[in-house]
Protein backbone atom coordinates (compact mmCIF):
# COMPACT_ATOMS: atom_id res chain seq x y z
CA UNK A 1 0.00 0.00 0.00
CA UNK A 2 1.48 3.34 -1.07
CA UNK A 3 1.67 6.15 1.45
CA UNK A 4 0.99 8.94 -1.05
CA UNK A 5 0.16 12.23 0.59
CA UNK A 6 -1.18 15.36 -1.03
CA UNK A 7 0.93 18.47 -0.30
CA UNK A 8 -0.72 20.89 2.10
CA UNK A 9 -2.15 24.11 0.72
CA UNK A 10 -0.04 27.19 1.59
CA UNK A 11 -1.39 28.84 4.75
CA UNK A 12 -0.55 32.33 5.88
CA UNK A 13 0.71 32.78 9.42
CA UNK A 14 -1.61 35.04 11.42
CA UNK A 15 0.12 38.07 12.99
CA UNK A 16 -0.97 36.98 16.47
CA UNK A 17 0.78 33.64 15.98
CA UNK A 18 3.98 35.42 14.93
CA UNK A 19 3.70 37.68 17.98
CA UNK A 20 3.35 34.71 20.31
CA UNK A 21 6.26 32.95 18.60
CA UNK A 22 8.51 36.00 18.93
CA UNK A 23 7.71 36.39 22.62
CA UNK A 24 8.38 32.67 23.17
CA UNK A 25 11.69 32.96 21.31
CA UNK A 26 12.88 36.04 23.17
CA UNK A 27 14.58 34.12 26.02
CA UNK A 28 17.09 32.72 23.52
CA UNK A 29 18.77 35.96 22.42
CA UNK A 30 18.26 37.62 25.82
CA UNK A 31 20.01 34.85 27.76
CA UNK A 32 22.70 34.46 25.08
CA UNK A 33 23.40 38.19 25.27
CA UNK A 34 23.59 38.12 29.05
CA UNK A 35 25.86 35.07 29.03
CA UNK A 36 28.12 36.37 26.31
CA UNK A 37 28.21 40.09 27.00
CA UNK A 38 26.54 40.76 30.34
CA UNK A 39 28.05 41.36 33.75
CA UNK A 40 30.08 38.52 35.24
CA UNK A 41 27.51 37.95 37.99
CA UNK A 42 24.72 37.19 35.48
CA UNK A 43 26.65 34.69 33.34
CA UNK A 44 25.94 31.48 35.30
CA UNK A 45 22.23 32.24 35.70
CA UNK A 46 21.94 33.24 32.03
CA UNK A 47 23.50 29.98 30.85
CA UNK A 48 21.27 27.97 33.18
CA UNK A 49 18.21 29.80 31.87
CA UNK A 50 19.32 29.20 28.27
CA UNK A 51 19.74 25.48 28.82
CA UNK A 52 16.48 25.11 30.74
CA UNK A 53 14.58 27.07 28.07
CA UNK A 54 16.15 24.85 25.40
CA UNK A 55 14.77 21.74 27.12
CA UNK A 56 11.34 23.35 27.44
CA UNK A 57 11.22 24.40 23.78
CA UNK A 58 12.43 21.00 22.54
CA UNK A 59 9.65 19.44 24.60
CA UNK A 60 7.16 21.88 23.11
CA UNK A 61 8.30 21.13 19.54
CA UNK A 62 8.06 17.39 20.19
CA UNK A 63 4.59 17.87 21.64
CA UNK A 64 3.43 19.91 18.68
CA UNK A 65 4.75 17.30 16.26
CA UNK A 66 3.12 14.53 18.30
CA UNK A 67 -0.16 16.45 18.28
CA UNK A 68 -0.01 16.97 14.53
CA UNK A 69 0.55 13.26 14.05
CA UNK A 70 -2.34 12.25 16.30
CA UNK A 71 -4.74 14.21 14.10
CA UNK A 72 -4.03 11.73 11.29
CA UNK A 73 -6.65 9.01 10.73
CA UNK A 74 -3.90 6.39 11.14
CA UNK A 75 -1.10 7.93 13.24
CA UNK A 76 2.33 6.59 12.35
CA UNK A 77 3.83 5.05 15.50
CA UNK A 78 7.46 5.79 14.60
CA UNK A 79 6.68 9.48 14.10
CA UNK A 80 4.97 9.60 17.48
CA UNK A 81 7.88 7.82 19.14
CA UNK A 82 10.42 10.16 17.55
CA UNK A 83 8.36 13.19 18.61
CA UNK A 84 8.36 12.00 22.21
CA UNK A 85 12.07 11.16 22.03
CA UNK A 86 12.90 14.74 21.04
CA UNK A 87 11.32 15.94 24.26
CA UNK A 88 13.09 13.25 26.28
CA UNK A 89 16.41 14.12 24.61
CA UNK A 90 16.11 17.74 25.74
CA UNK A 91 15.64 16.71 29.34
CA UNK A 92 18.39 14.07 29.23
CA UNK A 93 20.79 16.68 27.86
CA UNK A 94 19.78 19.15 30.58
CA UNK A 95 20.06 16.56 33.35
CA UNK A 96 23.57 15.71 32.13
CA UNK A 97 24.72 19.12 33.28
CA UNK A 98 27.25 18.84 36.06
CA UNK A 99 28.43 15.46 34.80
CA UNK A 100 29.34 16.71 31.32
CA UNK A 101 31.13 19.94 30.34
CA UNK A 102 28.82 22.80 29.43
CA UNK A 103 30.33 22.92 25.95
CA UNK A 104 29.01 19.39 25.30
CA UNK A 105 25.62 20.28 26.79
CA UNK A 106 25.31 23.33 24.54
CA UNK A 107 26.46 21.31 21.53
CA UNK A 108 23.97 18.59 22.42
CA UNK A 109 21.13 21.09 22.39
CA UNK A 110 22.25 22.48 19.02
CA UNK A 111 22.29 18.93 17.61
CA UNK A 112 18.87 18.13 19.12
CA UNK A 113 17.30 21.27 17.64
CA UNK A 114 18.77 20.52 14.21
CA UNK A 115 17.60 16.89 14.29
CA UNK A 116 14.12 18.01 15.34
CA UNK A 117 14.13 20.57 12.50
CA UNK A 118 15.21 17.97 9.93
CA UNK A 119 12.49 15.63 11.18
CA UNK A 120 9.87 18.37 10.90
CA UNK A 121 10.89 19.17 7.34
CA UNK A 122 10.80 15.51 6.26
CA UNK A 123 7.31 14.91 7.58
CA UNK A 124 4.40 14.90 5.17
CA UNK A 125 0.95 16.23 5.96
CA UNK A 126 1.91 19.12 8.20
CA UNK A 127 0.24 22.50 7.92
CA UNK A 128 2.32 24.60 5.53
CA UNK A 129 2.94 27.26 8.17
CA UNK A 130 4.49 24.78 10.61
CA UNK A 131 7.88 24.42 8.85
CA UNK A 132 8.22 28.22 8.74
CA UNK A 133 7.53 28.51 12.46
CA UNK A 134 9.79 25.52 13.20
CA UNK A 135 12.58 27.20 11.25
CA UNK A 136 12.14 30.42 13.23
CA UNK A 137 12.35 28.54 16.53
CA UNK A 138 15.33 26.46 15.43
CA UNK A 139 17.19 29.48 14.08
CA UNK A 140 16.68 31.51 17.26
CA UNK A 141 17.72 28.57 19.42
CA UNK A 142 20.76 27.48 17.40
CA UNK A 143 22.18 30.96 16.81
CA UNK A 144 21.78 31.80 20.50
CA UNK A 145 23.24 28.47 21.60
CA UNK A 146 26.14 28.94 19.17
CA UNK A 147 26.91 32.30 20.80
CA UNK A 148 26.91 30.58 24.17
CA UNK A 149 29.11 27.80 22.83
CA UNK A 150 31.63 30.32 21.54
CA UNK A 151 31.73 32.01 24.95
CA UNK A 152 31.98 28.68 26.82
CA UNK A 153 34.83 27.51 24.58
CA UNK A 154 36.79 30.70 25.22
CA UNK A 155 36.18 30.67 28.99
Amino acid sequence: MDDVRVPAKRESIPPALWAIALVALSPFPVTAGLYGYGPQETMAAALSAMLQWSAVVLSFLGGVRWGLETREPAPRPMRQVFSAMCAVAGWVILLSRGRTPDTWIIGGFIAAFLIQWLFDHQTPDTPSRYPVLSTAVTTAACVSLALCLEKALSA
